[in-house]
C-alpha cells in the first residue's frame, strides 16, 4: 500500500517568500506537519457504539478510525492490503465487519484479517499478517483522539498540557455529546488556521436567522437561543481549533484537511457537555459562525500570502534535510508509507486473483453477469 506522501516538488528560488502559501513547497509541509506528528482528529463521543467509524483524508492518507468492540478507538490505513482499494468512501458509518468490494477480503473491528476468498487455502498465507494497516492513535482522557501518520515504531508522546487545561476550563471530557457536524470549503492554505490570531478568529456574525411570530412566541416555553458572541478558543496544532463558549455547555472543533495549497476542507463539529440537543435556530447560527470564522481566514490568507519571511522559515531545514535523505538512498522517502512483503504464497495467490480478475473481464466482454466456472462472488 503505497500510503505515503510523494516528494517531487522542491524548495523554489523564493526562499524568502511565505513558504506555506508556495504550491511547489506543498507537499512538503504536509509530510512535515502530518506525517510525523500528532493530530488532533476528533472526539471519543463521535462513536457511540461498537463498529461506528468515520474517515476522511490526510495529506494524501486515506484514514480510517474505527471503535473496536473492546471500546478502543483504533486508526488504520482506509485501503485494503491486497490491492490497495479503498474499503469505505463514506465519511461515517457503523459495520462490525468492512469488506473490500474488489476481491472481498474483510475486516473486523481490530483491523484483523477474516476472510479472504482464495487465498485461505494457499500454504502459508498467514491472516494474522495481512490486517489493516494500523496508524498510530491514543485517546486523552479528555476523550479526544490523536493519530499520528508515521510509519516507524519510535514515536514520540503527544504534547497536550494545553488542550487538557483548555477541557478542564470549559468542562469537556469523554462524557461530552456529540450532537451534530458537517464540512465547508476555504479558499486557504491550511496552515494559515495555526498562523491566525488563537484567541478569537475575526468577528463574530452578527447576522441571525428571522424569526416568525409563532416561533417567538414558543421561544418563551423553550430555553434561550445560545449567544456566540463570546468565545475562547485553544490551538491543538497543526489542524485544529477548539472553540468555548462562556455560560454554555457548547463546544465545538474546526479541523482543517488540505486539499491543495490554495484550497482548505473544513470539519466543523458541535458537542455538548450536558447532552440537550441543537434547536434549528442554533444550528443556523453556528453554520453562520463558522462560515464567519472561514472568510476570516481567508481574509488573512489574501492578505499574508506574499508576506516574505525575515530569515528562512522553520520548515525549510527539515525540507532540504529530507531531500539530501533521498538522494544519498537513491529513492523516494515516504514517513508514513507502510511496506507488505510479497511471499511466495503471496504471490501464488496474486496470481489467482489476476487470472479471475480475467476471467470475469472476459464474461463481461461476451455478455455475461457472471462467470460460472468461477464459484466466487467478486464484487460484494
Amino acid at each position: 500500500m503505497d500510503g505515503g506522501l510523494r516528494s517531487t516538488c522542491s524548495p523554489s528560488n523564493g526562499e524568502q517568500s511565505s513558504a506555506r502559501h508556495v504550491p511547489n513547497t506543498f507537499c512538503f509541509a504536509l509530510a512535515d506537519a502530518h506525517s510525523k506528528t500528532w493530530i488532533c482528529v476528533t472526539h471519543r463521543s463521535r462513536f457511540s457504539k461498537p463498529g461506528d467509524y468515520i474517515s476522511m483524508e490526510f495529506a494524501g492518507f486515506p484514514v480510517l478510525i474505527m471503535l473496536g468492540k473492546d471500546h478502543i478507538a483504533r486508526a488504520f490505513h482506509n485501503v485494503c492490503r491486497h490491492r490497495a482499494y479503498t474499503l469505505t468512501k463514506k465519511p461515517a458509518g457503523s459495520s462490525l465487519v468492512l469488506g473490500c468490494r474488489y476481491h472481498g477480503w474483510s475486516y473486523d473491528t481490530k483491523g484483523s484479517l477474516v476472510k479472504a476468498p482464495q487465498f485461505d487455502g494457499i500454504d502459508g498465507f498467514d491472516k494474522a499478517q495481512n490486517g489493516l494497516f494500523k496508524i498510530h492513535a491514543c485517546t486523552d482522557r479528555n476523550g479526544f483522539i490523536h493519530i499520528n501518520l508515521d510509519a516507524g515504531d519510535d514515536i514520540y508522546a503527544p504534547d497536550l498540557e494545553d488542550l487538557m487545561d483548555f477541557s478542564v476550563e470549559h468542562g469537556i471530557s469523554s462524557n461530552s455529546k456529540w450532537l451534530t457536524g458537517w464540512e465547508m470549503n476555504g479558499a486557504f492554505n491550511w496552515k494559515t488556521i495555526g498562523a491566525s490570531d488563537r484567541t478569537g478568529i475575526g468577528t463574530s456574525n452578527s447576522s441571525a436567522a428571522r424569526t416568525s411570530a409563532t416561533e417567538s412566541f414558543l421561544s418563551m416555553f423553550q430555553r434561550p437561543c445560545i449567544d456566540l458572541s463570546t468565545f475562547q478558543t485553544s490551538f491543538a496544532a497543526p489542524v485544529t481549533i477548539l472553540f468555548a463558549f462562556p455560560g454554555w455547555h457548547i463546544w465545538a472543533t474546526m479541523t482543517a484537511l488540505p486539499v491543495s495549497a490554495l484550497q482548505t476542507t473544513i470539519k466543523c463539529n458541535i458537542y455538548s457537555n450536558d447532552g440537550n440537543a441543537l434547536t434549528p435556530t442554533d444550528e443556523t447560527k453556528f453554520r453562520d459562525f463558522f462560515a464567519a470564522r472561514i472568510m476570516a481566514l481567508e481574509d488573512h490568507y489574501a492578505a499574508t500570502k506574499f508576506i516574505r519571511f525575515e530569515g528562512v522559515p522553520d520548515q525549510l531545514p527539515k525540507l532540504k534535510a529530507h531531500l539530501q535523505l533521498e538522494r544519498r538512498s537513491g529513492r523516494e522517502i515516504y514517513p508514513g508509507k507502510r511496506e507488505s512483503g510479497n511471499s511466495e504464497s503471496f504471490c501464488k495467490a496474486e496470481k489467482l486473483c489476476n487470472e479471475l480478475d480475467m476471467l470475469t473481464k472476459i464474461g463481461r466482454n461476451a455478455g455475461h453477469a457472471r462467470v460460472d466456472s468461477v464459484q466466487v462472488r467478486l464484487d460484494w
